[in-house]
């Protein structure tokens, strides 16, 4: 396959759903992109997993991504109000904080969202089975070369562009690089019974 010329190029490290949508952004704004990703093969089963909300502005993005955008309105669920409570431990009161008629959020399984966005990209876009070893920049630093395994073959192959993209998760080893020092935060919620 030819590449276009001036055609910039982005490596996206993270085939879960920041990374295709980074993937869409990019494809929208005229980048060449390859996504790579450890796991064998998309993700496949039934919705089940995280539930995400999604604001207005973020289903109308997506809708703009997918060839069907009724789709997103069919594999979500209307979250039409957001309501905030507080319950005092002791005497097990509980009192509305904050209450939005308004919200107009939809709910979506992280399996089907993932699935929906996915679907979307031209295909060869996402290389499955890929683990990221390592980047280093260019000399004159205008690009970056990313080395990856193909973990079917054990092949190394390396990929030069022009923009790196760390979308491999809250353990991203790319992060660690530029901020070796940076702690993360551990979050506990607490569900009463």
């Amino acid at each position: 396959e030819k590449k276009e010329m001036g055609k910039a190029k982005a490596v996206i490290v993270g085939g879960s759903i920041a990374g295709i949508c980074c993937a869409h952004a990019l494809i929208r704004a005229g980048w060449d992109v390859v996504v790579i990703e450890k796991t064998p093969q998309p993700p496949t089963g039934s919705p089940t997993g995280a539930g995400l909300g999604l604001d207005p502005f973020s289903q109308k993005i997506i809708q703009s991504w997918i060839q069907q955008p009724q789709l997103l309105q069919q594999t979500t669920l209307p979250l039409v109000i957001d309501q905030n409570q507080a319950t005092d431990g002791e005497t097990k009161v509980s009192r509305t904080l904050a209450r939005d008629e308004h919200f107009n959020f939809r709910a979506a399984y992280w399996a089907d969202l993932h699935s929906l966005l996915y679907d979307a990209l031209p295909l060869d876009i996402v290389l499955w089975g890929y683990l990221f070893l390592s980047f280093s920049m260019c000399d004159d630093k205008s690009k970056v070369e990313v080395e990856t395994k193909v973990l079917e073959t054990g092949i190394t192959i390396n990929i030069v562009a022009d923009l790196l993209i760390a979308a491999d998760g809250c353990l991203s080893s790319i992060r660690q690089h530029f901020l070796p020092d940076l702690k993360l935060r551990l979050l506990c919620v607490e569900r009463g019974s």
